[in-house]
């Protein structure tokens, strides 16, 4: 066998023998198993391709015609394309709730608040939001809705008053009060008369006056605070509070309570107005010298109200007049108490020109006398006393006194003074009812009493001034009546005889000015007048008679011709 062989030259190969075996046979093609398929028909879309009537765009293929396994799904040919960002929807589920945002002036937070709470909004307050001043006073407010009016006003800032006079707040209102005092630098004044907040509503509300520093106008008054809501006041005081006019009447504060406040006041003396009327101080006087001798010290202190408290005695009208000593003191009212003496009165006087810029003084309704009132209006013609106003309602005075009062007047720096005072003694009498009327009275209705035969006495006694007869004799004149119509008695002639006399020409013999009369029945009268007198008729024309005088003409004609 040569290398240089055709080409259908056969080549045997030898196999060693001893190594073939019947497992080593591989099997013919034609018995291969992976040759048994179906013939699939062509696709036809790389039909229509290779016949150009179909363009495949990108040339990918569809990823329905992708056989993927579940190991393969990293590599899925979705993964292929961008991934769409989230919308939010993961930190709607997973995440927080956004806080929401609103409004500096709180309306839709207080709106939001109410529909929270279940509680029905004020539409009051909504708009006040908006302005200065927020007057729900006499509205009725319900306390639990206090909390959403105090939430809204944590970023206000324009509303710097409330009003919530007479309504009824609870423990929880009045929390949520201190709670907008510790926060809340805009509101100037508050308002509670009338809330009946009691002494734990004052320990709550007190709690945040504490630690205020903007509030300058508190009304406390009828709130039943007591001695124990008093001292919750004090301490905030002492806590350097800068509350300027505080309004604490009526609230049964004794003078244990004008004790405490005058040592907070000894640590923190800045307020201008206090109002302590309509209390129970006479129960602890000495309290209430101190608290007075504590505010005369006062710098700032410019009116003071302590009427309505049964006050008497000498060492409080002493404690009293070291007020006059405080500089800037305007307005000082002591009405209305027990002080009586002429020593008091003194005592209430004799400091009057200290204070320089005093404008109103009220004494009215102390039981004092004209001697004590002559005290108050010989100070106060002095040039040194600047006051304007004394007040001195329900205080007897005398002649002597409106003298005084009267001179005062004159004076050139006295023109604008303005006293008042009660009744005078020995100046006016009281008006005695004019008898001439009541006897009048009397016989008009004796004359008008008859149901059928009535008569007017005025127009009885205006007959007789027209027929001339001015001065009657009384029983002429009873006589004149019972022709009219009119019987009167004896003695009720004789006091119209009296009440209109006319001199007598007899001793014991009375007689009637009827001038004077019908002079005041028309004054008393005026509307009723006699009915106009008619005209006189005229005489009648005489008639000539027929007779011989007719028959004399006829024969003197005959005789003439």
């Amino acid at each position: 066998m040569s290398s240089s062989g055709s080409a259908d030259t056969v080549v045997e190969v030898l196999e060693p023998k001893g190594l073939e075996s019947e497992e080593s046979i591989e099997p013919s093609m034609s018995e291969w198993s992976s040759l048994v398929m179906d013939i699939q028909p062509p696709n036809p879309k790389r039909v229509l391709y290779e016949e150009g009537l179909y363009d495949p765009g990108s040339g990918e293929i569809c990823a329905a015609y992708v056989a993927q396994s579940d190991s393969a799904v990293i590599r899925h040919v979705y993964y292929n394309y961008p991934r769409i960002s989230d919308p939010g929807i993961s930190n709607a589920l997973l995440g927080p709730a956004p806080k929401p945002f609103y409004t500096d002036d709180g309306q839709e937070l207080y709106l939001a608040l109410c529909k929270q709470m279940n509680q029905t909004p004020v539409r009051i307050f909504h708009r006040a939001l908006l302005g200065t001043k927020a007057d729900m006073s006499y509205y009725c407010v319900n306390p639990n809705g206090i909390r959403a009016m105090t939430k809204s006003l944590v970023n206000n800032k324009t509303l710097t008053s409330i009003d919530l006079t007479d309504n009824f707040l609870n423990d929880d209102a009045c929390f949520h009060l201190g709670e907008l005092l510790t926060t809340n630098t805009i509101l100037t004044e508050l308002n509670l008369a009338g809330c009946r907040i009691g002494p734990s509503g004052a320990l709550r509300l007190c709690a945040g006056l504490a630690n205020n520093k903007a509030l300058m106008v508190l009304n406390l008054s009828r709130n039943q605070l007591g001695d124990a809501g008093t001292n919750h006041f004090c301490q905030a005081i002492f806590s350097r509070s800068r509350v300027r006019e505080v309004n604490l009447s009526s609230n049964d504060i004794s003078g244990k309570s004008a004790q405490t406040l005058s040592e907070a006041l000894e640590w923190n003396n800045q307020i201008t107005h206090l109002d302590l009327s309509r209390n129970l101080l006479y129960s602890f006087p000495s309290g209430l010298c101190n608290l007075l001798i504590e505010l005369s010290n006062s710098q700032l202190l410019k009116y003071i109200n302590i009427s309505w408290n049964s006050l008497c005695g000498t060492k409080l009208s002493e404690a009293i007049k070291q007020i006059f000593k405080a500089k800037n003191l305007q307005h000082l009212d002591i009405s209305n108490n027990k002080l009586s003496s002429t020593e008091v009165a003194m005592d209430l006087t004799v400091f009057m020109a200290k204070a320089k810029k005093m404008v109103t003084y009220n004494v009215s309704y102390n039981p004092m006398k004209s001697k004590e009132a002559i005290l108050f209006i010989n100070k106060l013609q002095s040039k040194f006393v600047k006051i304007q106003k004394l007040y001195m309602d329900g205080i007897t005075v005398n002649g002597e006194f409106i003298n005084i009062l009267n001179a005062m007047k004159l004076l050139p720096n006295k023109l604008n003074v303005e006293v008042t005072y009660g009744y005078v003694e020995g100046l006016h009498k009281a008006a005695s009812p004019d008898p001439r009327e009541t006897v009048l009275n009397r016989v008009e209705y004796i004359c008008k009493k008859p149901k059928r035969n009535k008569v007017d006495i005025a127009l009885v006694v205006y007959q007789l001034l027209k027929e001339g007869k001015d001065i009657i004799d009384i029983k002429d004149f009873t006589n004149t009546l019972k022709l009219a119509g009119v019987s009167l008695d004896d003695e009720l002639v004789a006091e119209l005889a009296s009440l209109f006399p006319a001199p007598s020409v007899k001793k014991g013999v009375k007689r009637v000015n009827i001038p004077m009369m019908g002079e005041y029945m028309k004054r008393k009268w005026p509307e009723r007048k006699l009915p106009p007198t008619p005209p006189p008729e005229p005489e009648p024309i005489p008639v000539p008679k027929k007779g011989k005088q007719g028959k004399d003409d006829k024969g003197k004609g005959k005789g003439k011709k």
